[in-house]
């Protein structure tokens, strides 16, 4: 995965909490923009709640999810 990609998804407006999947099975959530930081290969995630930083190398990120999804089906309509 790229930085530019999570690069996206940290600058977008209004920013939205997603989830970052490693190769390894670990997923971390992103709460705030404020929490990332890309640095050459490496992604550096803050968690101010614990005061604990998480390295991972970008090599490893499968996938990103955003964890609060707008709904865009009407009412009264079909599912």
């Amino acid at each position: 995965m790229s930085g530019d990609s999570i690069r996206e998804l940290v600058r977008a407006q209004p920013f939205e909490p997603f989830e970052v999947h490693l190769s390894g099975g670990e997923v971390h959530r992103v709460e705030h923009p404020e929490q990332v930081l890309i640095a050459g290969s490496q992604l550096y995630l803050y968690y101010p709640e614990t005061d604990r930083v998480a390295r991972c190398s970008l090599l490893h990120v499968t996938s990103l999810e955003y964890t609060q999804r707008t709904s865009t089906k009407k009412k009264g309509g079909k599912p």
